[in-house]
């Protein structure tokens, strides 16, 4: 009976990189990667991933007669490699939340300021409660089996062997902050057109009455309008989050293929 557990150097070697790239996106994708799970969670969940996939990844390809200096590099590569993954696939949540902190500066809302535990940094209880469904929609549509399955496919694309990568993706992250700016706006769009329209009816209302203390009035009618139109466009800011997962996964992809 061979002995199942002899393994060679080579074996050890790549499965010390593939827990480096594993581990690096554990701790920086979106919600297992949170300040909220435990930093040994994270770890067990990265050894996890690790012991899952390793049989599946094609490092028999990695040649052992490495120096050390090549080993601290494919270390780095790889971890670095799993940081800018997490990173990226981190956008949906920050379009989300760059949305609700819009939507809560136009509300008046913005002085009540929470803990994001997603985040990581503090936000209005109205980013907060956007941060929450998006969070819900992400799991509900298997987003992080899709991260999963991005990350399995990250090896074939940029294998354990190669050594350099490409600098010139990261030109575009101006372009990737751009257009996660752009869907916030949009995402905004409806409670910030109508709250311009009701805060021009106040100053007209103002005008002709002025009894009428404008600055005390405003504020509830504000918060008023914001929920009323929250609620009944609630279903196209769902609709918008479906095509801002697609467009992260777009963006994941084409930046593992340009590295």
């Amino acid at each position: 009976m061979p002995n199942i557990y002899t393994f060679s150097m080579t074996e050890i070697l790549a499965f010390a990189l593939v827990l480096l790239r594993m581990a690096g996106f554990v701790f920086a994708m979106p919600i297992f990667g949170s300040n909220m799970v435990p930093a040994p969670v994270k770890i067990l969940f990265a050894l996890a991933l690790t012991f899952v996939l390793f049989p599946q990844i094609g490092w028999r390809k990695l040649s052992f007669d490495v120096d050390s200096v090549m080993i601290i590099t494919l270390a780095v590569k790889e971890l670095f490699v799993g940081l800018v993954l997490g990173f990226l696939a981190r956008i949906f949540f920050f379009a989300v939340s760059m949305a609700g902190e819009i939507m809560s500066v136009s509300l008046g809302l913005s002085e009540a300021q929470l803990f994001d535990t997603t985040m990581g940094g503090s936000m209005s209880s109205f980013d907060q409660f956007f941060v929450i469904l998006a969070s819900i929609f992400f799991l509900a549509i298997n987003g992080h089996e899709l991260l999963i399955a991005g990350i399995f496919q990250s090896y074939s694309i940029v294998p354990l062997s190669k050594v350099g990568l490409a600098l010139t993706p990261f030109g575009s992250f101006g372009i990737i902050i751009e257009t996660v700016m752009l869907i916030a706006v949009k995402m905004s769009a409806p409670i910030l057109v109508s709250i311009l329209f009701l805060n021009l009816a106040v100053a007209v209302v103002g005008r002709a009455v002025p009894q009428i203390n404008i600055l005390i009035t405003s504020l509830p009618l504000n918060i008023l309008a914001g929920f009323i139109v929250l609620f009944v466009t609630l279903p196209l800011l769902l609709w918008e989050m479906h095509g801002l997962s697609n467009l992260t996964a777009n963006e994941l992809i084409r930046f593992v293929k340009a590295l």
